[in-house]
């Protein structure tokens, strides 16, 4: 065997060997992926449920505030419409 074939086997065989480590770490690191993605969507899960039971009663309480409004201008414009007539 020539100088030159040794020279390319060896660095044929180096650079199989690092490609190969190379994918073997990334498809580890796309699983690590995959999991974080898994746990990071349960937190946001979590989230969107304790936003919601925060929500709905401010949201109540601010119908009920409207509500409360709407009702003293109603008998606040009657008032004003029974004043008028007198």
């Amino acid at each position: 065997m020539d100088i030159t074939q040794i020279v390319i086997i060896v660095s044929l065989v180096a650079i199989t060997a690092i490609i190969t480590i190379g994918g073997i770490y990334f498809v580890r690191l796309l699983k690590d992926l995959s999991i974080t993605l898994k746990k990071t969507n349960l937190i946001l899960d979590d989230a969107h449920l304790i936003t919601d039971s925060v929500a709905k009663p401010i949201s109540s309480f601010f119908e009920v505030l409207m509500g409360l409004k709407n009702g003293f201008s109603f008998f606040s414009n009657l008032n004003k419409n029974k004043k008028k007539d007198e």
